[in-house]
């Protein structure tokens, strides 16, 4: 008796009815089923070994893109805050010095600015 055709039995899709990979780990197969894990097995003894490794490399990688994306929204956070608390020390500063109202326009201005600039950053981040 011959093979019995893979396609047949619906373990994989042709290339062009197979949906676009829409991530990154859309390029890892996916962990094989009881049946072809049996036949990788007797093909090649370590290979579900490998993938399993393959697989966790993968989600280890993505685990650390995902810790510095939170260290990098944290930086900027702690930017936006020191920023404001420059401002308001440059308030507090020309205030002290009786010259508030040549550094309200910088302050305000500055103060405007920032929140713009953070409010534009939020909106591109959700869109």
């Amino acid at each position: 008796m011959s093979e019995p055709n893979p396609q047949a039995q619906g373990s994989t899709p042709p290339p062009e009815t197979a949906a676009p990979p829409t991530a990154p780990t859309a390029a890892l197969p996916p962990f094989p089923g009881a049946d072809e894990a049996e036949k990788w097995l007797r093909l090649d003894p370590g290979h579900l070994a490998w993938r399993r490794e393959l697989v966790e490399r993968e989600l280890r990688r993505q685990r650390r893109d995902e810790w510095i994306e939170f260290g990098f929204r944290l930086l900027n956070y702690l930017l936006v805050v020191a920023g404001l608390i420059a401002y308001v020390w440059l308030g507090k500063y020309a205030i002290d010095h009786h010259a508030s109202s040549k550094a309200v326009p910088l302050v305000s201005g500055g103060g405007a600015g920032l929140v713009g600039a953070v409010l534009a950053v939020r909106n591109r981040r959700s869109t």
